[in-house]
């Protein structure tokens, strides 16, 4: 009787396994639907009347009998409503999908389908090769994808640094910025910058990036007017980094470079620094087992599969910031799952 039981408990297990699986292989349905909506304008253009197929397709010169099956699929995912008089209107979760929305899922999607998709699909060529599956669907690095294709590059530039700004507050609760005067960002954006700067009154920023990253951050940081309070400095942290401040950040930066670049940035940092600054290495740390922690996981295969890059433990950190000439003072996780790793110049 046991043995029945615990035989019936596993094919269960097995069949729910499986359903989870399924559902995760047929994902690309609802994230191709929702990226064709946005690409067409259709969260924005369709606003808050009702429209037939026909009505819509000859606004947006469309076939309007495909577009009838489109604006069905997108209904089962509860981003528009179908009508009784068969008509469509924008459901109230659809206006996610519009442009400025706090969401940011427009240009999400936009950049996992335009920039991830193919590298991820292509997952056997970094496994044969070692290198970034992007380089070998591209034929070129993501920074480089990035500066030749400016609208997506800007596109991606403006989600991190949104994104960025809207997780700030579990890292701004466990950051103690009292005795700063000066914090600078190498690297990272402005978002957090944004949020330490508009958090603290008496602190300056300094936004360190590359040209087309500050050109696209000036803008944003006139939007939430911090703008006066951050100067921007262009740069390459590979060569230098050339600030002066009391407070380094590096925020999901190192994860984005193998360890010989990793190394370089932050003796780049430690060359800048004086012995009294500081400098936070903001990301999640790599789990001893997988399951302990999925998301780093996934983050790590993402950044093998798209810049070369990994997470990495504590340990592994510790030993980075060692030859760069750092010692860690203390780490301090947040509710987010992210850590701070103070470093100070050993």
């Amino acid at each position: 009787m046991g043995a029945g039981r615990t035989m019936t408990g596993s094919a269960d297990e097995q069949g729910s396994f499986e359903k989870r699986l399924r559902l995760q292989i047929e994902a690309y349905h609802g994230a191709a639907l929702v990226y064709a909506a946005v690409k067409l304008g259709l969260p924005d253009r369709m606003g808050t009347r009702s429209w037939t197929a026909e009505q819509l397709g000859a606004k947006l010169g469309l076939s309007a009998p495909h577009l009838l099956r489109f604006l069905r699929g997108l209904s089962t995912l509860g981003i528009c409503e179908e009508l009784p008089d068969g008509s469509f209107a924008l459901a109230p979760a659809g206006q996610s999908l519009q442009s400025g929305a706090p969401s940011r899922l427009a240009e999400k999607v936009q950049i996992v389908v335009e920039q991830y998709w193919q590298p991820w699909a292509n997952l056997v060529s970094c496994l044969e090769t070692g290198k970034p599956s992007f380089d070998h669907v591209f034929g070129m690095t993501v920074w480089e994808w990035r500066r030749q294709h400016a609208e997506q590059g800007d596109v991606f530039n403006s989600y991190l640094a949104k994104e960025t700004l809207a997780q700030a507050d579990s890292i701004l609760e466990a950051l103690d910025v009292s005795r700063v005067r000066t914090v600078a960002d190498i690297g990272g954006g402005g978002g957090l910058l944004a949020a330490v700067v508009r958090a603290n009154p008496h602190v300056e920023g300094v936004l360190f990036d590359r040209p087309h990253t500050v050109e696209t951050a000036k803008p944003y940081l006139l939007s939430l007017g911090v703008a006066g309070r951050v100067q921007c400095v262009s740069g390459d942290f590979l060569s230098a980094v050339e600030v002066q401040a009391d407070l380094y950040l590096l925020k999901s930066v190192l994860q984005q470079w193998d360890d010989a670049d990793s190394l370089t940035i932050l003796r780049n940092c430690r060359a800048a620094m004086q012995d009294a600054a500081r400098l936070l290495v903001i990301e999640r740390l790599g789990p001893k087992r997988a399951v302990e922690d999925a998301a780093s996981i996934m983050v790590d295969l993402h950044m093998m599969a798209i810049t070369g890059g990994r997470t990495r433990s504590r340990e592994q950190f510790e030993a980075l910031l060692s030859q760069a000439g750092f010692t860690i003072a203390k780490v301090t996780p947040t509710r987010s799952g992210l850590v701070i790793i103070d470093a100070v110049p050993a």
